[in-house]
């Protein structure tokens, strides 16, 4: 069962991060026996700013799970370590963002050198925080953020895969690229390289948005218009949140399903 936190309301109407919804749930799946995806929501009254987000450790590579629980642990470490400080700025919430990710990108890094892994363990990470009516995604690797708005299902990421960079860099087109057996390898992700790349997109909030962080246990399962289906259909976050799973599980299931929903 998902789990649902309502927002306090502490301050102005227009501050939309004390008036929404947020739920998460993960699921196994229907063929795999170990659970690599991680997710996290919290809220602080006091920071005025609600944290989400999802983590998947890499399939097929040793200790997924472990190397996608290191970024929900020092993300909520940071989170925690802000004793209830707001934000001052943008560049404050991407600086906390970026400081969270390195450290477990760090300490995953160096957990593979000194046991020696023969397949890198990592992981994805697309994290949102809520802050001032905007959402600051950091982004790694292929798991998504949507935002619902209106009927309508926009993409707020781009999947860092071997795919998408022969597309944006022209060396091939959408359909070559796709049926390239290296089109869903991973270019970038937390804990396999020294140096950890973050892609950030900032977006302004309206009333009324409806926002999921997912795992590519349900992107690479059911299509957009699902998707939008699901949020469009949902009228609350816990709903939205067992449907996108229930959809998943319905088309296979081949991978672990997770999902993080907010509502404003």
């Amino acid at each position: 069962m998902a789990l649902i936190r309502d927002l306090l309301r502490r301050s102005s109407p227009e501050d939309l991060q004390e008036t929404c919804q947020v739920a998460g749930d993960s699921h196994v799946g229907l063929v795999r026996t170990i659970n690599e995806d991680s997710y996290v929501f919290a809220n602080q009254p006091g920071v005025h700013a609600v944290l989400l987000g999802v983590a998947d450790g890499m399939g097929g590579h040793e200790f997924g799970e472990i190397a996608s629980y290191f970024v929900v642990k020092y993300l909520v470490a940071e989170w925690n370590a802000r004793d209830y400080q707001p934000f001052q700025s943008i560049e404050d919430v991407r600086a906390f963002l970026t400081i969270a990710l390195e450290k477990a990108n760090n300490h995953i890094f160096h957990v593979n050198r000194v046991l020696r892994i023969r397949w890198a363990m990592g992981t994805t990470a697309t994290l949102g925080v809520m802050w001032n009516n905007k959402l600051v995604v950091g982004h790694c690797g292929d798991s998504r953020c949507y935002r619902w708005r209106k009927g309508k299902l926009a993409l707020l990421t781009t999947d860092q895969t071997w795919k998408e960079e022969m597309v944006q860099h022209g060396y091939l087109s959408q359909e070559e690229a796709s049926m390239h057996p290296l089109a869903n390898m991973l270019t970038n992700c937390v804990g396999a390289l020294r140096n950890l790349r973050i892609e950030f997109r900032t977006t302004t909030v309206q009333e009324g948005d409806r926002y999921v962080f997912c795992s590519d246990g349900v992107s690479s399962l059911i299509e957009d218009d699902s998707i939008e289906e699901a949020l469009g259909q949902s009228p609350d976050v816990a709903t939205a949140v067992r449907s996108l799973v229930h959809r998943s599980l319905q088309k296979g299931g081949h991978d672990n399903i997770t999902a993080v929903c907010l509502y404003t």
